[in-house]
């Protein structure tokens, strides 16, 4: 399970010896190389235009060098990623997936860098308050195509849903005030608005915050572990702060700081 289903249920470039001597006891990473497999289309995180690139495919050269391996990624769909972490083919799938009780049992989680939840976004000039779908009836709502978000919305509100292909026409319909409210994931907003520069704003929260991260095969905790702690270290030395204000504005790896109309 990806992040589509909210509504249903972060300078040492040398690691430290006891971190070495982990590295030793990790098939995954003999010959030194890390095998990864990413999302090809879930912007901002990681995509194909032109090139590979993506917030987390930033993260992963950074980690790489942390850990001092070569990289090699691999994007797919995520039931290819899966089958390949399966058979090991890919040593970790490297996007931020929910810890949900469901992704829990299939996989072992790295250390997170990033939390997310999903979100009201609406224009900055509106001061309504919409706190849960029931205030959103009769108003003209945005939501993903095909997704999770889009199917219980369409359940409680019926016609007045709108849903898009993609995201980003959501929020510029939004942004000339051709609808009320979008629904989507905090982190996915706050890129657009900072990337287009958009005159909307995340409001309130339509979910708990959930941590989200790369995931190894299940029972492989000394995997998850040697990339829990390269993952310390880019939240410690400073290069992961440039990473998330390139793509976010803002440090994603403190929650509390977003593109938001509300305190925290």
């Amino acid at each position: 399970m990806t992040r589509r289903n909210f509504l249903t249920v972060p300078l040492a470039l040398c690691a430290p010896a006891t971190a070495l001597s982990v590295l030793a006891q990790t098939p995954e990473l003999e010959g030194g190389v890390l095998r990864v497999g990413v999302l090809t289309h879930y912007k901002p995180f990681s995509f194909v235009e032109g090139q590979l690139q993506g917030f987390d495919v930033d993260v992963l050269k950074r980690l790489a060098a942390i850990l001092k391996l070569e990289l090699k990624i691999q994007p797919e769909g995520m039931a290819n990623l899966q089958k390949k972490l399966i058979t090991g083919e890919i040593a970790v799938i490297a996007n931020q997936l929910l810890t949900t009780p469901e992704n829990r049992r299939q996989f072992d989680f790295v250390r997170p860098y990033a939390a997310n939840q999903l979100v009201c976004v609406q224009h900055e000039d509106d001061s309504r308050d919409f706190l849960s779908l029931d205030d959103l009836l009769g108003k003209k709502l945005g939501v993903l195509a095909n997704t999770g978000v889009e199917e219980q919305a369409r359940g409680a509100l019926g016609k007045s849903v709108l849903a898009f292909a993609s995201i980003d026409l959501a929020f510029k319909q939004l942004a000339e005030k051709k609808l009320d409210a979008v629904l989507e994931e905090s982190l996915i907003a706050d890129f657009y608005i900072e990337r287009d520069g958009l005159p909307i704003k995340v409001t309130s929260p339509f979910a708990p915050p959930l941590s989200a991260g790369w995931v190894v095969r299940k029972g492989n905790k000394v995997l998850a572990q040697r990339l829990s702690e390269a993952v310390q270290t880019l939240l410690s030395d400073g290069s992961f702060k440039p990473i998330s204000a390139k793509w976010f504005g803002y440090d994603v790896s403190r929650p509390s700081v977003s593109h938001t109309s509300l305190p925290r």
